[in-house]
């Protein structure tokens, strides 16, 4: 996969833009967030939020290009909740836009993205991305998100390892009304939104720790991530991802002990 800049007058909105070529989906993280994507013959769709990895072929025809939506924007952009977007995906005609919406993506295709505004989107990879951005543009200024929702996303992501009844109180919400606004917003309980957030912070100080030229300290990021214990977090990966931790990171085999003394060798994820 072959992650792009977003605009800068989109980053609000986007997380993410990205190309993934090849024959199947790659071994990565599950992200618990809706992603828009364009087909490789332009059709779009919007695919629902991960708590496990992806699996099996990529589609034929070319490379698929994705546009991964902010938790919380996809009701206020597309006009659908978040939960019900289907994992598997929905199709998103073009044509569905209205008004003002609709002539701004005109203006934007008549600029050379390619398709029209009431059917697919560009063929290359450069004007079916341009496309993408141009639906998610054309709808940014209507866009109303729920903002304690956002409040607790982003106590979420400060700690993973908090209770999840202790941001919904910090954003003035019961929990039973945090879980009903929380799945229309994104997607999923908040609970398990915030399982697959432990994963992403994990693998972050994991990856910081190589570049560093160090071992990763389970034990240490395990807790840092929100885990009870080294245990947990490694059932964590295996539960969304199939596989432990270690098998996402960078190739670790200089790590060595110094000459004389032999490889040192782990016998955890």
């Amino acid at each position: 996969m072959t992650a792009l800049p977003v605009p800068a007058d989109l980053t609000h909105l986007v997380a993410a833009t990205w190309v993934l070529d090849g024959d199947t989906v790659p071994r990565g993280l599950p992200h618990p967030t809706v992603d828009l994507l364009v087909m490789p013959d332009g059709a779009c769709r919007l695919a629902g939020p991960e708590t496990r990895v992806r699996q099996g072929a990529l589609p034929e025809g070319g490379p698929l290009v994705g546009v991964r939506l902010r938790p919380g924007t996809v009701t206020g952009l597309f006009g659908m909740a978040a939960d019900e977007v289907p994992l598997t995906g929905v199709p998103l005609e073009v044509g569905q836009l209205d008004g003002a919406a609709t002539e701004r993506l005109g203006e934007a295709t008549a600029e050379g993205l390619g398709g029209s505004a009431s059917g697919r989107l560009g063929g290359s990879v450069s004007e079916r991305l341009r496309g993408a951005l141009a639906l998610v543009r054309a709808r940014a200024g209507r866009c109303q998100v729920d903002e304690r929702v956002l409040i607790v996303l982003a106590a979420m992501h400060a700690e993973p390892g908090a209770p999840v009844d202790r941001h919904a109180a910090r954003a003035g919400l019961s929990g039973r009304h945090l879980r009903r606004r929380f799945g229309v917003a994104v997607g999923l309980r908040p609970k398990s939104y915030v399982r697959v957030v432990r994963l992403h912070h994990a693998l972050a100080a994991a990856r910081v720790a190589v570049a560093k030229g160090e071992r990763p300290d389970w034990a240490d990021i395990a807790v840092r991530s929100g885990c009870y214990d080294q245990s947990h977090l490694l059932a964590e990966f295996r539960h969304a991802v199939g596989a432990p931790p270690a098998t996402l990171l960078p190739d670790v085999r200089f790590l060595q002990a110094p000459a004389g003394r032999g490889p040192r060798h782990s016998t955890h994820g």
